[in-house]
């Protein structure tokens, strides 16, 4: 094979493709990890998909990641080093891209997953890794924590890689399902991003969509930021306070992107539940939802840390009194309601007893 983009900027050296044996191995071993955390995806197609898939052997330098899948080329790499009959973390993250690629008839990409490949430009890149992120986390049993990522508090399952992204899918997911976004992530379908919509709005998911694409181009631009200042450093180069600077105006934009998506996810769900409560049942329902949603909610670390949880006492407060005045409004339709049929039936009594009399009547 060529050498290709991917391999020149990783310095990747191809070694052998797999061999049918090994091929068989990590296939029927992705197939039956993904299938057993969740029954509902089928073996048979991983395990298809994988048979598949063209996958080598190479040398991967230390420190980037045990595997890689080019979408480009329809191609995973797997490092010397890893074990294909333990599989890694890494390994099933790019064994999961490769199950996701879905192509045209000429052989062109159209969806990787959450992500949508136009003719012109990729869409919802970052929702898709932070949706395997979430798959791999559940399989390898990584809990939830709150940790703390430029300057924001957030509770995630992925610690390291992308945690305020991945905090932003929780938010999602607690406006969809874990199966929706499973089977969407796996099956490279609609149904997570549909659930989406109909739930804050398609102006308002688009939108989020593009920030977390925004804050993962900017976290790979930080990344790319400490590699150059690392090597800078290491050659006697020390006036770095231009790259520093272009880190924290980076982890800035970060920031804001992630409060603005937050926002919109909280601000458009719960306006828009709020339409839809019918009775009591509903009500206790939307308490229940906006306490539970507490435990999503990011916030800063420093000075400002009460921006965002003031919001949402703000917001609770407000809608608590609402809920008060609705609650009452739907009591009082209930006891009306109560009152009708009880006319009702005191009339239908009545009837019943005047009929009686006037069958008595008519045989004396």
């Amino acid at each position: 094979m060529g050498i290709s983009k991917l391999l020149k900027k990783f310095d990747i050296k191809v070694i052998s493709k797999l061999t049918k044996e090994e091929q068989i191995i990590l296939s029927d071993n992705v197939a039956t990890k993904i299938s057993n955390e969740f029954n509902y995806i089928d073996y048979g197609y991983i395990y298809t998909k994988l048979m598949k898939a063209k996958m080598y052997i190479a040398i991967i330098p230390a420190g980037i990641t045990s595997a890689i899948y080019s979408y480009e080329e329809d191609t995973l790499f797997i490092s010397d080093t890893e074990d294909i009959n333990a599989v890694s973390k890494e390994l099933l993250y790019e064994c999961i891209h490769a199950v996701q690629d879905i192509r045209n008839r000429k052989g062109k990409i159209k969806q990787l997953g959450q992500c949508i490949f136009s003719e012109f430009k990729v869409y919802a890149m970052a929702l898709n890794e932070a949706s395997i992120q979430y798959i791999v986390a559940k399989i390898f049993n990584e809990q939830e924590k709150y940790i703390e990522a430029y300057g924001i508090k957030v509770n995630t399952y992925s610690y390291n890689k992308y945690p305020l992204i991945c905090n932003i899918l929780l938010q999602l997911l607690f406006i969809s399902s874990e199966k929706t976004l499973v089977k969407s992530t796996i099956y490279s379908t609609d149904e997570f991003i549909i659930d989406g919509v109909e739930e804050i709005g398609e102006t308002s998911f688009v939108n989020i969509q593009k920030n977390l694409d925004e804050m993962l181009y900017a976290s790979e631009e930080i990344i790319g930021i400490k590699r150059l200042i690392k090597e800078k450093t290491e050659n006697g180069y020390l006036n770095i306070d231009e790259y520093l600077n272009n880190i924290y105006n980076k982890e800035e934009v970060i920031r804001k992107l992630y409060m603005d998506s937050q926002m919109n996810i909280f601000t458009m769900y719960f306006n828009k539940l709020f339409t839809r409560i019918q009775d009591l049942s509903d009500i206790k329902i939307y308490r229940s939802r906006l306490g539970d949603f507490k435990e999503l909610i990011g916030f800063y670390t420093n000075e400002n840390q009460e921006y965002f949880l003031q919001y949402y006492e703000d917001y609770y407060k407000q809608k608590e009194e609402k809920l008060t005045l609705k609650e009452a409004e739907i009591k009082r339709k209930n006891d009306l309601a109560l009152t009708v049929i009880s006319d009702n039936v005191i009339i239908q009594i009545f009837n019943k007893m005047k009929n009686a009399l006037n069958r008595i009547l008519n045989k004396i």
